[in-house]
This record gives C-alpha cells, sequence and structure tokens, in this order.
C-alpha cells in the first residue's frame, strides 16, 4: 500500500519549483500541512536522489537541483514508493492449496503490471506540469455597484 510520500514530494517539489532561491523545511511542511520533522525525511530522500538541494545556515532551506520540467514524475514516484502502488499480503499463503501455492508469484505479476501502467503514466508528466496545475488563478474581486 503506498505511504503518501510520494504525495508529499510531489507537494514540496512543486511549491519548489515556484522560486529558484528555494524555502526552509517550516515552510514547506506548512504548505504539506504536516510536521517539519516528517518532511524533513522526505526532504532528506529528494535530496539524496538528487531532486533537490539542502542548504544549511541562515537563510538555508531547500531549493530544486534541475528544473522542474526535467524531473518526471516516475522518477519521483520509483524513490518514494520503492514498493510499488501494491504490495503483498503479509500472510505466507499455505503451500498445500493450488491457489495458495502459486499466489505469491501470480500476485507479483499483477503488481508489476500496475506498477508498470502507473510510472508509464507518470513519465508523461513533470513537477513543472503538475505545479501549473496546483497554482490557482487570482481571484478578482467583482465591482460593487453603487447606487
Amino acid at each position: 500500500m503506498a505511504s503518501g510520500r510520494f504525495a508529499m514530494a510531489v507537494h514540496a517539489l512543486a511549491l519548489l519549483a515556484q522560486d529558484g532561491d528555494g524555502y526552509p523545511s517550516a515552510y514547506l511542511a506548512g504548505s504539506v500541512n504536516t510536521h517539519a520533522v516528517f518532511l524533513r525525511r522526505v526532504l532528506a530522500r529528494l535530496a539524496r536522489a538528487g531532486f533537490i538541494e539542502a542548504r544549511e545556515g541562515r537563510g538555508g532551506g531547500y531549493r530544486l537541483a534541475r528544473a522542474a520540467t526535467d524531473i518526471p514524475l516516475s522518477e519521483v514516484y520509483r524513490e518514494m514508493e520503492p514498493e510499488g502502488p501494491l504490495t503483498a499480503s503479509p500472510c505466507d499463503p499455505n503451500p498445500r492449496c493450488p491457489v495458495g501455492a502459486g499466489m505469491r508469484s501470480a500476485f507479483a505479476a499483477t503488481a508489476e503490471v500496475a506498477r508498470s501502467g502507473l510510472e508509464q503514466a507518470l513519465a508523461r508528466q513533470t513537477v513543472a506540469d503538475v505545479a501549473r496545475r496546483a497554482l490557482r488563478p487570482p481571484t478578482q474581486k467583482k465591482k460593487e455597484k453603487r447606487t
């Protein structure tokens, strides 16, 4: 089962795509609406994978390590959800059952098809695409009628 780390990672990356100077983890965590300590674990994985850079000290924070248009969502997904969208049952199937004996390999094949399809769809989208869709158009104030 997916952990939600991918969604948080994409959120943080889309936010970082808005400002080349970057943001501190507390600001990113406020946007994601999660605890900064938890988000820093996600950010650490993104940094190890080369998606973002961390800057230490005063004025430090995180920024994209490459252009948002050059970060396909499939790469982020593989980093954040290495088990894929489907995980095997934690139960050991009964090897004496005709179905149980082959269930692990049968399910693994199904999970691989799901992962492949998902990654193909995500490969066609980038962090820049998500960032663009996430931005809301500015609200326009209606002109008040004066009587």
